[in-house]
């Protein structure tokens, strides 16, 4: 889409600006407007003729006969006279959007036209994935007994261990810690001397910035296993001792093979959570739709023609107030 020949204007009528569908829609106005494209946001009466006229706030919305392209967003429908409301909308604009497929399918089970009807899922407001930590509270001992060349042996395998931050409480893991700087794998140390006020309730509330208690010594076990399972952290514990007592233990280590699987489940889970934020970014929502605006986009044909029924099943009752919510509506 090129600025000189194209603009958007994106309408909320009837809708308060702090609302979330409020917030989405500046959203869409920024990320349209970094692309060098002309992007008016505001009430109706704030249209300056541009060619696309996007409508957030649907049960309001008139589509504007000035423009080229009118297109619809539709939130969720909770009541029989919001379901009424918006199908004597189908035939009137150009596009409409819902905000699943699961939505889309509802409108389609409504009669909307396949053609004009397309389902997209929210777009994520958030910009920082929080990486995943694991939390060694321990001392570092020059015979190895807490396996922790097990995370080298692993980062020579697996490039995907910089989706990992380590994070060590306890003294003497420079040396170690130098290792894992050279490959390029995240990590904190914080060594608190025995000397320093209140030094254990200091590293108690470090639990609260990781995601796992990771204790893999074999060498007896940790006593601080027991307060990361009362602060609720999610434990990787060695299968051996006093650990045994401890119930809902999230993964048991007999070995490095074991240490292995766990790792790997863990960067799996990371890379679907950083996969699914990225695919519904900002970016990639307003991508979609230009595509719809410019004809270009295809959805897909299967239909769910059970969701009309379960949708309704969920219908809230009419109260006076929803009833003249919707006369307001229809006035307006």
């Amino acid at each position: 889409m090129k600025s000189k020949d194209q603009s958007v204007f994106i309408s909320i009528a009837g809708m308060d600006p702090d609302w979330i569908v409020g917030k989405i829609s500046e959203d869409i106005k920024f990320e349209i407007s970094k692309r060098g494209i002309n992007c008016n946001y505001g009430s109706p009466d704030q249209y300056n003729n541009e060619h696309i006229c996007h409508h957030m706030g649907w049960a309001y919305a008139q589509p504007n006969k000035s423009a080229k392209i009118n297109s619809l967003f539709i939130t969720h429908i909770d009541d029989s006279l919001k379901e009424n409301l918006l199908k004597s909308l189908k035939n009137k604009f150009d596009y409409f959007i819902a905000m699943s497929s699961e939505e889309k399918d509802y409108l389609l089970n409504l009669g909307f036209d396949s053609k004009k009807t397309f389902g997209i899922s929210l777009p994520v407001r958030n910009n920082y994935i929080r990486p995943i930590s694991l939390g060694i509270f321990s001392s570092c001992y020059k015979d190895g007994r807490k396996n922790e060349n097990w995370i080298l042996k692993f980062a020579k395998k697996y490039s995907d261990v910089n989706l990992l931050n380590f994070i060590f409480i306890g003294p003497a893991w420079g040396g170690f810690v130098k290792k894992l700087e050279n490959n390029e794998i995240s990590f904190e140390w914080h060594s608190a001397s025995k000397k320093l006020p209140f030094e254990y309730s200091f590293q108690q509330n470090k639990l609260n910035s990781i995601d796992y208690y990771f204790y893999i010594g074999n060498d007896g076990g940790s006593m601080g296993s027991y307060d990361a399972y009362a602060y609720g952290n999610r434990l990787i514990l060695m299968n051996e001792s006093y650990h045994k007592d401890i119930p809902n233990v999230d993964f048991r280590i007999n070995n490095y093979d074991d240490f292995e699987k766990i790792l790997l489940k863990i960067i799996s889970d990371q890379k679907k959570r950083i996969s699914f934020f990225n695919s519904r970014s900002i970016t990639n929502y307003v991508n979609t739709l230009f595509s719809i605006w410019l004809n270009n986009y295809k959805s897909s044909d299967e239909l769910n023609k059970n969701i009309i029924d379960i949708k309704r099943k969920n219908y809230k009752n009419l109260s006076i107030r929803r009833i003249l919510s919707h006369i307001k509506k229809k006035l307006s």
